[in-house]
């Protein structure tokens, strides 16, 4: 799981405080035994990768296929938590004037894990 982590360019992503060098530790964090080390991963990535005020960052981008990668095997509470995020991600990029180019095509290619017909 979370194959490919280490082969992204964390120090060329940005998310709401700069580079996003600590994302791949708050996506590995997501996979703990320890319910508050999940908890505190999905507050991390909340705070860093949504941006409010309609921006979608390029740390989004990067991070949503991890996400649909682990959100199968995550507890209902830290699951719905991250739904909710990209639930709001999604909507920024349905409005923003900032959106990440990338977004759009990440979002197409998640959608269908996200929102099941």
């Amino acid at each position: 799981m979370l194959e490919g982590l280490n082969s992204v360019a964390w120090h060329e992503i940005d998310h709401a405080y700069g580079p996003a060098l600590d994302t791949p530790g708050h996506l590995r964090a997501l996979l703990s035994n320890d319910p508050e080390v999940v908890a505190q991963a999905v507050k991390d990535l909340d705070r860093t990768v949504h941006e409010e005020g309609g921006f979608v960052c390029p740390a989004a981008t990067a991070v949503l296929p991890f996400l649909v990668e682990v959100l199968p095997v995550l507890e209902p509470g830290p699951r719905a938590a991250l739904l909710d995020m990209i639930e709001r991600i999604a909507d920024d990029g349905e409005n923003a004037e900032q959106v990440d180019p990338g977004w759009p095509a990440a979002w197409a290619r998640a959608r269908p894990a996200i929102r099941p017909a």
